[in-house]
């Protein structure tokens, strides 16, 4: 089997997202999707469309072989961001062929399945909603009632733990103030679901260790299910000084990549829990790898996933793989574009909390091929 072409699709999923899709066709009639959407999707796409020069006429088979000449041809780029998102979706693609070509699901071709319905949670855009702090105090107050209303909402759709991202535009340091107003949102959100409902908080690296150390210890009342990315992931170092420092369990990983890089946030024993993320780390077979390094430091993975349907696809099948899983993240949207459940159809909504792992074969994601074609972005 040769692959005979590969390439990004960009797809405008609404609400200003866009996701990139990578396809690869085969000589065996065989196709597979796979995912390289991040917050720079055409970006990404122009890196998959330089990885597909070579990669035509390849074995699509030999998935660990690519993986790594694709690794080690860029050598100054090695390692970077896009790169590693291009790879994820290009793994991805090789993984659905693979699967599809044996009849298989992915998920039994990397170990076979501990689990087949995995918890989830609700990243139900609470960042749209704002909480600039610099808001007059008379728009400001309404930020917690907002907050309330959708976590109810995400309560009230099945949901048993949800993500909040209360700070705004609050970084570097934070006053009283800003304490009080951060503490009224998640109060407003916790007296709202109960305490059975999980809470995790989300500061997207904001903090310096002081202002962290601070707003974890603020924060632990209201028994977050964990704080992720308290301060940048670039210093583990730093990361483990908020640790001895505070109660919390905390996350991170959305924006570290590959085995390497999470083999020293391990070794510092900064964090409780790894967000690995199968379109940015490598791919599916790089996370897995991930997911075991963590598993010697009995750390616990709650993948990272906010982008399309190929990526959460490719999530929980290695969801399904690892015992030291914990929950995986979806994108919840308010309302969400009719072409992103058109493209899908209901195979990937939750219920109940709980989300069923595609039975494949392959990746077991089947895209409308209209509504990709009609809301297809080109150029």
């Amino acid at each position: 089997m040769r692959i005979t072409a590969l390439e990004p699709i960009l797809f405008d999923a609404g609400l200003d997202r866009v996701w990139c899709f990578v396809r690869i066709d085969t000589d065996a009639g065989i196709f597979g999707y796979g995912e390289a959407t991040t917050t720079e999707p055409f970006m990404a796409a122009s890196v998959v469309r330089q990885l597909a020069s070579w990669l035509v006429g390849e074995d699509p088979r030999r998935i660990q072989d690519l993986w790594q000449r694709m690794y080690a041809r860029y050598h100054n780029v090695r390692g970077g961001n896009l790169l590693l998102a291009a790879m994820s979706g290009i793994e991805h693609a090789l993984w659905d062929i693979k699967g599809k070509a044996a009849g298989m699901p992915v998920y039994d071709l990397i170990g076979g399945a501990i689990r087949t319905v995995v918890p989830v949670y609700a990243n139900h855009m609470f960042f749209s909603l704002g909480s600039d702090p610099f808001l007059p105090q008379g728009e400001r107050s309404h930020m917690p009632g907002r907050y309330r209303d959708r976590a109810v909402e995400a309560v009230a759709r099945g949901y048993r733990a949800i993500k909040i991202a209360p700070f705004g535009t609050i970084r570097d340091t934070i006053d009283q103030a800003g304490i009080r107003h951060v503490g009224a949102i998640v109060e407003a959100v916790r007296d709202a679901v109960g305490p059975d409902v999980e809470i995790a908080i989300d500061t997207h690296g904001r903090f310096g260790v002081a202002a962290a150390i601070r707003v974890a210890n603020a924060l632990a009342g209201y028994r977050p299910f964990f704080i992720e990315e308290i301060v940048a992931p670039e210093s583990p170092a730093a990361m483990r000084k908020v640790r001895d420092m505070v109660s919390v369990p905390l996350a991170t990983g959305e924006r570290v990549y590959t085995k390497w890089g999470f083999q020293d946030l391990l070794n510092h024993q900064a964090v409780e829990v790894i967000q690995v993320d199968v379109a940015h780390c490598g791919g599916i077979l790089e996370a897995r790898l991930i997911a075991g390094l963590a598993e010697c430091h009995f750390v616990q993975v709650a993948p990272h996933a906010w982008y399309g349907p190929v990526a959460l696809a490719a999530s929980l099948h290695l969801d399904a793989t690892i015992p030291n899983f914990l929950i995986q993240e979806v994108p919840v949207p308010h309302v969400m574009p009719a072409q992103q459940l058109d493209l899908t159809g209901d195979l990937l909504i939750p219920r109940d909390g709980m989300l069923a792992v595609p039975a494949g074969p392959g990746l077991g994601v089947t895209l409308d091929e209209g509504v990709l074609a009609r809301h297809r972005i080109h150029g």
